[in-house]
């Protein structure tokens, strides 16, 4: 993960020398139906440079994090015997072209938001079972699986200039995400299931603000 980050500071650094450049931060949910209350969440950060009005690519980095549901397991006197609690979280780079759809005096804009991503994903369990005077439960396992992972997603959304003196803007985006942090979990050594949250659907918002102010200005 250390070189896609130098990478990236490096072609930042190439890139704004000559285009102007806004930072954005948000958060984002996602609906899937494995995880706790059906669903994991995601915060981000990143710049957005402007090479024209319509093409404004973005690099932004993105923390995902969630809990699966937990396995209980009960013997035939409906006693809990067993209990498997899990975690994912994730960090990922990605790279988006964004296509702003919008004229140059428009206020509110249409925007297309395809992703290159890159991603670090750490599972954590823990594994619970009834002592052996059945009174309590106890944890006796641990383990951690980590892998990178590469994929394509894409999100549509509508950004909202804030006003016309200065660079401040609001984004609500409707994401199609393709980044599987479930296989992870999947891999834990006693796991029992598989888990994917590839095609997963969730909505963000982001709000982009300006390193600089001027009256009239646009981005």
């Amino acid at each position: 993960m250390k070189k896609y980050i130098i990478s990236i500071v490096i072609l930042v650094s190439t890139i704004s020398f000559s285009q102007k450049i806004r930072g954005f931060g948000g958060f984002g949910v996602y609906r899937d139906v494995e995880f706790k209350k059906s669903g994991f969440a995601s915060f981000d950060g990143g710049l957005e440079f402007k090479i024209t009005n319509t093409l404004k690519p973005e690099i932004l980095i993105e923390y995902f994090v969630g809990a699966i549901q937990d396995r209980k397991t009960y013997d035939l006197n409906g006693i809990e015997t067993e209990l498997l609690v899990r975690t994912v979280a994730a960090t990922n780079i990605s790279i988006c072209p964004k296509i702003n759809l919008a004229n140059y005096e428009d206020h509110v804009h249409l925007q297309i938001l395809p992703k290159y991503n890159i991603t670090n994903v750490v599972a954590k369990g823990s594994l619970f079972t009834l002592n052996s005077s059945k009174t309590e439960l106890v944890k006796t396992d641990m383990n951690t699986f980590s892998e990178t992972k590469h994929s394509i997603g894409i999100g549509i959304g509508v950004i909202f200039d804030v006003n016309d003196e200065s660079f401040q803007s609001i984004a609500l985006n409707l994401y199609y995400n393709n980044i599987d942090i479930g296989n992870a979990v999947t891999k834990l050594k006693f796991n029992k299931g598989v888990y994917h949250t590839q095609q997963s659907f969730g909505i963000g918002v982001q709000y982009y603000f300006g390193f600089v102010k001027h009256k009239n200005a646009k981005l």
